[in-house]
């Protein structure tokens, strides 16, 4: 079990569904996979991007398209903000994916901080806005550290593909499209 540091803070979900409103969700190439395979859904359903230069620095990869901008591959939202995977049931929120959910999601009300000792804090707003903040027991981050460890690894590959899709796009702009930058990332989880 990997070494860890965090907030003790207590917290018991909820269910009000204000992290799945008020965030974007960045995903990774596995993440496209499980939640692909998970929902049957084609990834251009419920992913799409955003501009870098939009939203700021994220410390995930970013990919170039055709415009030339750096952007980030997320989770599509509704029109009211919430994630597509949003679903209400008897007046509670809930996740429709949540097997297959992203690291962000299971992460929360928690950021992680890469390192030799993973470390974790408060993600910002969630004081202020999640009525689960300081409810229910202090919560125990050791099942969270070793998802983080995976986490990191998932990341380095991810690294890699966008990488070398940059490279592709800066060589062959016209083509570096949103639809192939999917399938192209499917094809790599895959592999």
């Amino acid at each position: 079990m990997p070494e860890w540091r965090g907030p003790r803070i207590r917290f018991k979900c909820s269910l009000c569904g204000e992290c799945c409103r008020l965030y974007w969700v960045p995903i990774t190439h596995k993440d496209l996979l499980r939640i692909h395979k998970a929902a049957g859904l084609d990834p251009g359903d419920f992913a799409t991007h955003v501009p870098k230069d939009a939203v700021g620095e994220w410390g995930v990869p970013a990919f170039l398209l055709s415009d030339g901008r750096e952007h980030y591959l997320v989770l599509k939202k509704r029109l009211d903000g919430f994630c597509i995977f949003i679903k209400l049931r008897n007046g509670r929120f809930v996740c429709s994916i949540y097997d297959a959910r992203p690291a962000t999601c299971r992460f929360y009300p928690y950021v992680y901080i890469p390192g030799d000792v993973v470390s974790f804090e408060l993600a910002e707003g969630a004081a202020e806005f999640c009525p689960g903040v300081g409810r229910g027991p202090v919560r125990d981050l050791s099942a969270e550290a070793e998802a983080a460890v995976l986490r990191e690894k998932e990341l380095e590959e991810y690294k890699i593909f966008v990488r070398r899709w940059n490279a592709f796009a800066l060589s062959r702009p016209d083509e570096a499209v949103f639809r192939r930058f999917l399938e192209e990332a499917l094809r790599s989880a895959a592999d």
